[in-house]
C-alpha cells in the first residue's frame, strides 16, 4: 500500500482512494487540521487548499499520457468527494468546499 504523509498529527483528516484504475490499490494522505477552526471560513479554505495539494501529490501529475490523465483526474475526483464527506462529519457547522475552477 502505497502512503503519502503530509503531515502527522493526531487529530488529521484521512483521505483514501484507489490509486491506479489497471491495479486499483489503496491510497492514503494524511492532511493535518488540528490548527484550524472549521467554523470559520478562511481556515475552512485553508484546509481545501491543503487537500487539494495532498491530492494533487499522491494521485500523481497530468502528463502528455491521456489513459494516465484521466487515471489522475479521477483519483482526484475521488480523493476530493471522500475528503468532502470527512470534513463535513468534523463538524457540526456547514463546511462547503468549493472549487474556483
Amino acid at each position: 500500500m502505497k502512503m503519502f504523509t503530509a503531515a502527522a498529527m493526531a487529530a488529521s483528516l484521512f483521505v483514501s482512494v484507489a490509486a491506479q484504475a489497471e491495479m486499483r490499490e489503496p491510497l492514503t494522505v494524511t492532511v493535518r487540521h488540528a490548527d484550524l477552526d472549521l467554523h470559520r471560513a478562511d481556515h475552512q479554505a485553508q484546509l481545501h487548499a491543503r487537500i487539494r495539494r495532498a491530492t494533487m501529490m499522491a494521485c500523481g501529475p497530468v502528463t502528455v499520457d491521456l489513459r494516465r490523465n484521466l487515471d489522475v483526474s479521477r483519483c482526484r475526483r475521488e480523493m476530493m468527494a471522500d475528503a468532502t464527506i470527512k470534513v463535513a462529519a468534523l463538524s457540526t457547522a456547514p463546511v462547503a468546499l468549493a472549487s474556483k475552477n
